[in-house]
């Protein structure tokens, strides 16, 4: 793996920069982020929130590794993804980010820590009056 991931980390993340030096991976980084992304949903920081997004996007549109290890989109959906549905607020927010089609590509990963009930809890955030077409983030890159 190229450390792409890291310079881009550093460029998009200067209040982290301490923490991102340090870290040798990107396992490291995105846990710190899933972190910083709860407490953002707890304050409200909207600026954070959709910085964090926009760097999960970037990181899934990067080429495939050849292992888990080396691998960006598997390091975001283990250590970001899998535990959005776990914070009541993220969960809540999920159709001003996500597709509907998207999320049930990703039933196993949103289902990890959330379990079926979970799971079950966001389809059902789609379906609410509130939920607007706004602001998604492209996963992977349109090759057409």
């Amino acid at each position: 793996m190229n450390s792409d991931w890291h310079k881009e980390a550093l460029q998009r993340f200067p209040q982290f920069i301490e923490s991102i030096k340090r870290a040798d991976n990107p396992f490291t980084v995105w846990i710190d982020l899933n972190a910083a992304f709860e407490t953002a949903y707890a304050e409200d920081n909207e600026v954070l929130i959709r910085a964090i997004y926009d760097y999960a996007g970037w990181c899934c549109r990067q080429p495939s590794g050849t292992t888990a290890e080396d691998d960006l989109g598997t390091c975001v959906a283990c250590c970001f993804f899998e535990h959005i549905p776990i914070v009541p607020k993220a969960l809540h927010d999920m159709p001003r980010w996500w597709k509907l089609g998207d999320v049930v590509l990703m039933k196993e990963i949103f289902s990890y820590h959330a379990g079926p009930k979970g799971y079950a809890q966001i389809l059902a955030r789609f379906g609410e009056k509130d939920v607007r077409d706004i602001q998604r983030i492209e996963w992977v890159e349109d090759r057409g």
